[in-house]
């Protein structure tokens, strides 16, 4: 596959983001030479003219066959339009990916429901679907637990993004979550998408028995 960069850094300079500490920079699209392109940019929609960028894209063949595109980091749905939504279906962005990364509250909530919906009305199964939740950082456990449910309802996938503090340094310092919550979160995650793939069946059921006895002390309900 072939990876671009059509723009670098991100406009919105979120706290725990290591993207936007940059300006904003775009670039044009380069020769495109293989017929699956990944798209590296953070912030991809962001670009201005992003439409008319979407559709020149799609609008390209490498050996008389179409192009299918992938954005990496995922889109950010504030950008998200349904214009935007339905340009990527019809030129061939697959799969969506997009982030959660605030806290479980009604305005997020609504966000996300409103981009999940643009999405489908774009023509995406909810199989093309996947968020990207921010773990260990100020958000906490149990509203990211919270996040997980209403995805698992909604059968869409999600991915666990560790925060780090160093974008070069991949250890994980335990500053706003215990070690054990961030092992049980990590877990939570993949029983969401094993319970997705497989449409509500849970393959290890029994492990999971044994699991719940041992919840991080400071989930535990009183």
């Amino acid at each position: 596959m072939q990876k671009i960069n059509l723009s670098e850094s991100c406009p919105y300079n979120c706290a725990f983001c290591f993207n936007g500490r940059k300006p904003f920079v775009e670039f044009s699209i380069p020769d495109i030479v293989d017929n699956k392109v990944v798209i590296c940019d953070p912030a991809f929609l962001s670009k201005k003219n992003v439409l008319s960028v979407i559709q020149k894209l799609g609008s390209k063949k490498v050996n008389n066959k179409v192009v299918y595109y992938e954005v990496l980091q995922g889109i950010n749905i504030r950008d998200l339009t349904p214009e935007i939504a339905k340009a990527l279906k019809d030129n061939r962005f697959k799969p969506i990916r997009f982030a959660w990364d605030g806290s479980y509250s009604k305005s997020n909530m609504y966000r996300v429901i409103d981009a999940v919906n643009m999405l489908l009305e774009a023509g995406y199964n909810k199989k093309d679907l996947i968020c990207y939740i921010l773990s260990n950082y100020y958000v906490s456990l149990r509203e990211c637990l919270y996040k997980n449910k209403f995805f698992l309802i909604k059968n869409i996938k999600v991915c666990n993004c560790v925060y780090r503090k160093n974008y070069l340094d991949p250890k994980i310092y335990y500053e706003h979550w215990s070690k054990e919550e961030v092992e049980y979160y990590k877990q939570e995650c993949r029983i969401n998408n094993q319970l997705v793939d497989r449409k509500g069946y849970d393959p290890e059921i029994e492990k999971r028995l044994i699991r719940s006895k041992i919840l991080p002390q400071t989930y535990k309900l009183n």
